[in-house]
């Protein structure tokens, strides 16, 4: 049964030239936990996952709950996810990624209730996704995904070379 952490607070901060957004949270032996962020990283979760740039509650989701995922230190690769499910750079595709991503969130040892919860207003009112930022963000993630799966990016042919026919008469 995973412990169940509230959110009490949230308040907004700068940490050099990065806008964060700092989210208190509440243990259930009355521990208070400071889980601080980027603002951008919801731009970022929503260009990897495939999630409605504006959906709060999804992408808030998934940042809360992110230290708690499982994790493995494999000795080659470092550390993994402790599930088999594939990790963004090895999924087949974004939709197949975020599956993945949503179900370990299920598995976490902890819980945050986001939906309607009060304490993440200054996120909702405050958050104002980029679209153009965000489709580079994607190309960004999928450009790296394939260069992880397949060694490097597909090569184009090379252009044709035109003819050059000779007109008559000339040398």
């Amino acid at each position: 049964m995973p412990d169940k952490w509230t959110i009490s607070e949230t308040t907004a901060l700068q940490i050099g030239d990065s806008p964060c957004w700092q989210i208190t949270l509440t243990r259930p032996d009355g521990n208070k936990v400071n889980h601080v962020m980027p603002t951008s990283a919801l731009d970022w979760r929503a260009a990897e996952y495939g999630i409605d740039p504006t959906d709060t509650e999804a992408l808030m989701e998934i940042l809360l709950h992110e230290p708690y995922m499982a994790v493995v230190d494999d000795p080659q690769h470092g550390p993994q996810y402790a599930d088999s499910g594939p990790d963004l750079w090895a999924a087949d595709s974004t939709a197949t990624a975020r599956e993945a991503h949503v179900a370990r969130i299920k598995g976490c040892s902890v819980r945050i209730d986001v939906k309607n919860n009060k304490g993440l207003d200054p996120v909702r009112n405050g958050h104002r996704p980029d679209m153009t930022r965000i489709r580079k963000m994607r190309e960004q993630v999928d450009t790296n995904r394939w260069i992880k799966k397949h060694g490097g990016l597909p090569e184009q042919p090379l252009p044709q070379t035109p003819v050059v026919k000779k007109e008559a008469g000339r040398a």
